[in-house]
């Protein structure tokens, strides 16, 4: 999921073991022939290789190779060049198992957790051409992680290269044609040099690594929704903190309370706005998001409504936005299917970002959450634990989320997305960016189809 986009703890393992100076090990120039095949198009899936049942995790580490650039500055053009289409970027592509990066005791994010990372994913097209989803989106997302933790953000140019870089070198793992089967790219940015003092790190490090995936919820899940846990006495993320940043230690502070969910039988954890929980009152609490996913709600009164990004307290994943893209575009379509949800003949779909408490899920017909790895996942039932983990009862039971793909509204929507991720729906809403760009295409091509932007002959 993505939720925010939804992360496993093994990939997670492996992008914080890849936190580290560069290697001295030699590496190899990238060149477009290596996976290409001659039309600018993928090559073959790996046939040794069930791409079907790939769990979400690191698979097949031997078979991938990554991007890693180092700078103590900024990024520049000995990193990449736009206009020559060369640099860096092209030339410091590793064999992952190969290549493991020596770590320093004082390194800087491993100190003082200064690692931001992107998760995207790419595919094939019904066509067998390659796609990565709503690149831009991540690199916006990308840019505000820099700042925060006081990284130097590369150009869209650099961040656009090391995805072409990544998915061509490892073009032969895009999985075949199929819904929740991806190559999953994961750009991370992170504070590699040495020093004790609480300042910015003196040295950089960009790298960009994949894993063939199948869904997030793959193997967890059966053909049932999410069995949720309303997490009272954690916290994910408190407002001016890092709640809406895509750093290491978002995710971090989730496993503890993750494991404890777990334990007792439920999928994942639903997080609150601490300060706005009191005991006895759990209905005026406003929830923010799963441990890696956002969260939406499909209302009696019509609403489709997922928690507001104005707190600074959850991740604006591009599932979710894309979700809010779809709903709105295309709400006509969606009336029968909120009616059969809601039983409100009468009901006028609205979209909606807001404040969303405990008590709005009492109203809700259908819950579903989002994720860049799990696409759309309904919600069988969110709760607490009284007997095992001590805390104020509630429950509540979402029969739509029963079974997969869930209620009316959440199937639809998932249609939708993968209509418009196979091509075989268009968008006519200007979202600024495109959702489907080539990475076969040349470099200058290739940031066009990510701007959403043709070219002009």
């Amino acid at each position: 999921l993505i939720l925010r986009t939804y992360v496993g703890t093994h990939v997670k393992a492996a992008a914080f073991f890849l936190s580290s100076f560069p290697s001295t090990r030699p590496s190899f120039r990238f060149s477009r022939t290596m996976s290409a095949s001659n039309d600018g198009a993928p090559p073959p899936p790996r046939s040794d290789i069930t791409f079907e049942s790939l769990p979400w995790n690191l698979n097949h580490p031997e078979a991938h190779s990554y991007v890693h650039l180092t700078t103590t500055s900024t990024w520049n053009s000995t990193h990449y060049d736009p206009e020559t289409d060369s640099g860096g970027v092209c030339d410091d592509c590793k064999p992952y198992s190969a290549t493991p990066l020596s770590i320093y005791p004082s390194n800087t994010s491993l100190n003082y957790g200064t690692t931001i990372w992107e998760g995207l994913k790419c595919f094939r097209l019904p066509s067998g051409a390659a796609a990565i989803f709503r690149p831009l989106k991540n690199y916006e997302r990308f840019q505000r992680g820099c700042e925060r933790m006081c990284l130097p953000a590369p150009s869209l140019e650099l961040f656009c290269k090391a995805l072409q870089v990544a998915v061509q070198t490892n073009g032969n793992l895009i999985p075949p044609f199929g819904h929740g089967m991806k190559l999953y790219l994961r750009p991370m940015l992170l504070g590699s040099g040495q020093q004790l003092g609480l300042h910015p790190s003196p040295q950089f490090s960009f790298i960009t690594f994949v894993s063939p995936t199948g869904s997030y919820f793959q193997g967890k899940t059966s053909s049932t929704g999410l069995k949720v846990h309303l997490e009272t006495r954690y916290s994910r993320a408190a407002r001016g903190g890092m709640g809406s940043t895509k750093c290491c230690g978002n995710y971090g502070a989730t496993l503890l309370p993750l494991a404890r969910a777990k334990e007792a039988g439920y999928h994942d954890n639903l997080y609150l706005e601490l300060d706005t929980y009191a005991p006895g009152s759990i209905d005026s609490a406003i929830i923010q998001e799963m441990s890696a996913a956002n969260i939406f709600l499909v209302l009696r009164t019509g609403e489709i409504v997922t928690p507001a990004l104005s707190r600074g307290t959850i991740l604006p994943g591009v599932t979710r936005d894309s979700v809010l893209v779809l709903a709105r575009e295309f709400a006509t379509e969606l009336i029968p299917y909120l009616v059969q949800s809601t039983c409100n003949k009468s009901a006028d779909l609205i979209v909606s970002e807001r404040d969303v408490t405990v008590g709005d899920l009492r109203n809700a017909s259908e819950v579903f959450v989002t994720g860049t790895a799990a696409e759309i996942v309904p919600v069988m039932s969110i709760g607490t634990n009284m007997k095992l983990l001590g805390e104020e009862e509630f429950h509540l039971d979402f029969p739509s989320g029963a079974t997969l793909p869930g209620g009316p509204v959440t199937k639809t929507l998932l249609n939708m997305l993968r209509e418009v991720m196979t091509g075989d729906r268009k968008l006519t809403t200007d979202t600024g960016d495109g959702w489907l760009p080539n990475p076969y295409a040349s470099a200058q091509e290739f940031r066009l189809q990510v701007s959403g932007k043709k070219r002009v002959e």
